[in-house]
């Protein structure tokens, strides 16, 4: 019994706050957005509500199972779970496919998500190799390490194909960032991303021109205005840097248009025999190309709608409209899109409210990362930080139509059990350890 006293005087009770007020949110929001008027029963477990409310309840056994366990054996079991996820993940390959995805091991009416667990499993696995001793990001080897801890996964994951689960591993590369890795790497991830994004602009709005008898696209114009800026870019150096610096710039300049002309050229293959038809209609609805409401667009154009009827201050709890199964006015209103009935419901202000709290949140996480004597605890944090700031900038953007709709949850709000447990774990695994930071030795 001390014990169990003692772990929860040195528990974070802000941070505990925080994931108990954003969990139970999303269970109301859930409950809402499946709503079909009449009597209401909160303790009718065969609904969709139901069902996430005894995962909840699971993820929160799992939690006060977790924080009874010894950080040391969280750390030494971090390559046991990577390499146990990776076995499911290859397993689940072999499943049926569900709506053209395999993605799930189904056992009668429950569905487990592996991917999701990846999550979890990569935290732990690049968190241990990195709080490794003699390992520094800034050496090459290092980074081919974490890189192969992440991109074993993420291919699995690929392969099923869950392309927007994957896109989240791309989220540790503000780990990497924080544990010393070059901020001119950074710069130049977010580089090759911004051409990603002019790329497929141009791609989706591509037409043809006659240039002296030539048809040229707009992508072939982009890679004539890298060149030309890579000029302009060669005689700045050449004029205003000290001839013993210029050759490192040089480097980053060539390296740059080259990654950027291959970028774009693969964006072209990429667009025309990757992607399917919806992905590319999705797109041009991004970029307000074209406006298909009824087609591909439906459910963002639906959501937008629920968004702007909530005003300042919302319906108020179960009074939405548009977002709700009584109407079934937005489609996946209790799973990507559950944002849309969170606005409807509590407006502008309630919005407001929960990107305070949710950002307080991870606020709260990177400063208890950065509180920690446990390299493998901060790196942990900092992994569960990221993996959730990522999902909550995807799905709002998503929602609001500033992202492509690529199936990215809300976590502790959108429904699935796999993904409520997931996030919990996380949070409750980097209490755990937090617990014990005063036991650690500098």
């Amino acid at each position: 019994m001390s014990r169990g006293k003692s772990i929860w005087k040195l528990t974070d009770k802000y941070l505990l706050g925080f994931f108990l007020g954003v969990l139970l949110l999303g269970l109301m929001t859930i409950f809402s957005s499946t709503y079909e008027g009449g009597d209401i029963d909160f303790f009718d477990f065969s609904t969709i509500y139901g069902k996430q409310a005894v995962w909840v309840l699971i993820s929160v056994f799992f939690g006060v199972f977790i924080m009874l366990l010894e950080g040391q054996f969280i750390k030494n079991s971090s390559y046991v779970v990577y390499l146990i996820v990776i076995l499911l993940l290859i397993g689940v390959l072999f499943m049926p496919s569900i709506k053209g995805v395999r993605s799930w091991f189904q056992f009668g009416s429950v569905s487990i998500q592996p991917s999701e667990f990846a999550k979890l499993a990569c935290s732990l696995a690049v968190a241990k190799y990195l709080s490794s001793v003699n390992v520094k990001i800034q050496d090459f080897k290092t980074r081919i390490v974490v890189l192969l801890l992440l991109a074993v996964p993420a291919f699995l994951i690929l392969m099923q194909p869950d392309a927007g689960t994957m896109l989240v591993f791309f989220a540790f590369i503000f780990v990497m960032y924080r544990e010393g890795l070059s901020g001119n790497v950074l710069l130049y991830g977010f580089f090759a991303v911004l051409i990603v994004v002019i790329a497929i602009f141009l791609k989706a709005s591509e037409t043809e021109n006659l240039i002296f008898g030539f048809q040229v696209t707009g992508n072939m114009i982009f890679v004539f205005v890298l060149l030309l800026l890579g000029a302009v870019l060669f005689a700045v150096i050449k004029l205003l840097v000290l001839p013993r610096y210029r050759k490192p710039r040089y480097k980053a300049l060539v390296w740059s248009l080259l990654t950027g002309i291959a970028i774009n050229l693969s964006i072209n293959y990429v667009y025309d025999s990757v992607f399917k038809e919806r992905h590319r209609t999705r797109f041009q609805i991004m970029f307000g190309i074209v406006e298909d409401r009824r087609g591909d667009g439906y459910n963002m154009w639906q959501a937008l709608s629920a968004i702007g009827s909530g005003e300042t201050s919302g319906k108020g709890f179960l009074n939405g409209t548009l977002s709700n199964n009584k109407y079934k006015h937005v489609p996946e209103q209790s799973t990507d899109f559950i944002f849309c009935s969170f606005a409807e419901e509590w407006g502008f202000i309630g919005c407001l409210f929960f990107i305070i709290i949710y950002l307080a949140m991870l606020v709260r996480i990177i400063m208890i990362s950065e509180r920690q004597r446990s390299k493998f605890t901060r790196i942990f944090g900092y992994c569960t930080a990221s993996i959730l700031f990522f999902h909550f900038m995807i799905n709002i953007g998503m929602v609001i139509g500033l992202a492509p709709v690529i199936g990215i949850p809300l976590p502790f709000f959108s429904k699935g059990g796999s993904a409520v447990l997931t996030f919990s774990i996380l949070i409750f695994v980097f209490m755990r350890l937090d617990a014990e930071r005063q036991k650690v030795l500098r």
